[in-house]
């Protein structure tokens, strides 16, 4: 399927190493014979731009339903994964450190090409953690090619909860998934030059290597999952034991319906029945009332074992340090001194250092600060990243002295 294109009507700022061109076509590649075509394309490319869309919005569990592809030239590709289930020949080059890989925030389709289709990317250029190294506030797709390249990207708010697993899919919803790669191989160069001039290359390297090195963890158990419901925490031991039976009611009614769980029964739904297990389900918001009916008797009997089941308390620290006024007022500095070093550089607080890690000196002043970096709870990376260490690594030890000074 071909798309005619218009260049955009606003020019690229002069700052910019190469103006951008828009599409003038897209290929939708849905047959093993389409993409045996097009991959050879993928081979002698030095840089490719990427993007996919799912279709959770709509199914569960959710699966891949476009991967888009631009390469240099531009060239557009649009490939279906539920018709070309074994695009090998994809996951080849995306675990080529060799070929540069451009996404936009790609920690989401990080995880899905992982998941679905068992593909690492290697050599990725996330273009958002680039727009966040240079201080911009926001850092969507749309308002960093309007900031970067002068580019106005029109998003139909209709298209955003597109079905995309839907076929034959409308000719503006593939438009619309063109346009998330069609500039991206332009704004890669715009935003690897502007890095460079700060010399924050290598700082957004090493974000980019953090996200490449994601893996596949077991999910939570129904307990884990269940207290990470907004509100679980303010539930009596007796409360969340009735949520955790309506979660795994609704976990198993999502994938008997193939629907989200959030079109079967909304969280303040579940947490309204967690506080009163006996309100009248006629009154409640967020159950769908042809569903209702026929499940009614089901739901009851799950409240009913929610309150037999044996009553869910909430984790307990199992470093056994409480946090006391003088733990608090010592991260209420550290975080200050965050604050400080986030504005001499003009980055946002959370990009500069990582909060988990102030909590822990705050928590152990005693303890080496490089000790305490222990890293994400289900992974082996530390916290503070290299370029942290090596441009404040000082200057924190700095203030922890004089924090310390009797």
């Amino acid at each position: 399927m071909n798309r005619s294109s218009e260049p955009p009507a606003a020019a690229a700022p002069e700052t910019s190493p190469q103006p951008p061109v828009a599409p003038t076509e897209f290929q939708w590649i849905a047959t093993p014979e389409d993409w045996a075509a097009f991959a050879p394309n993928l081979f002698a490319a030095p840089l490719v731009a990427l993007d996919v869309e799912a279709d959770g919005f709509h199914r569960y569990p959710e699966r891949l339903s476009l991967i888009q592809i631009a390469l240099p030239g531009p060239s557009i590709a649009i490939l279906d994964p539920l018709a070309v289930t074994e695009p090998t020949v994809l996951g080849a080059v995306l675990a080529d450190s060799g070929r540069i890989k451009v996404l936009h925030a790609a920690s989401y389709d990080v995880r899905a090409l992982r998941r679905d289709l068992g593909f690492s990317l290697s050599g990725l250029y996330d273009t958002a953690i680039a727009a966040q190294f240079l201080g911009m506030e926001r850092t969507g797709l749309a308002a960093v090619l309007q900031e970067v390249l002068g580019i106005e990207l029109a998003k139909s708010k209709r298209l955003q909860r597109m079905d995309w697993s839907q076929r034959p899919l409308p000719e503006a919803a593939l438009a619309y998934a063109a346009d998330d790669v069609a500039y991206l191989i332009a704004l890669y160069h715009a935003l690897v030059a502007r890095i460079a001039d700060l010399g924050r290359t290598a700082w957004v390297q090493e974000e980019c290597e953090r996200l490449e090195v994601f893996r596949l963890e077991p999910p939570p158990t129904s307990e884990e999952a269940c207290l990470l419901v907004k509100g679980a925490r303010e539930l009596d031991d007796r409360g969340r034991a009735v949520l955790h039976a309506l979660f795994c009611f609704r976990e198993q009614e999502a994938l008997r319906l193939g629907r989200p769980p959030y079109r079967v029964m909304g969280n303040e739904t579940m947490l309204v029945l967690a506080r009163d297990p006996g309100h009248r389900l006629d009154s409640l918001q967020g159950i769908g009332r042809p569903y209702l009916g026929p499940r009614r008797k089901a739901l009851l009997a799950t409240l009913a074992q929610g309150r037999q089941d044996p009553p869910l308390g909430w984790p307990r620290l199992v470093s056994g340090v409480r946090w006391s006024g003088e733990h608090r007022d010592r991260l209420a500095k550290l975080k200050a001194w965050r604050d400080e070093e986030a504005a001499k550089l003009g980055l946002s607080a959370g990009l500069v250092w990582s909060a988990r890690h102030l909590d822990q000196l705050a928590l152990h002043p005693r303890s080496e600060p490089m000790a305490l970096d222990l890293g994400m709870s289900r992974s082996d990376l530390p916290w503070v990243r290299r370029w942290q260490w090596d441009v404040l690594g000082d200057a924190l030890g700095a203030r922890l002295a004089a924090l310390d000074k009797p």
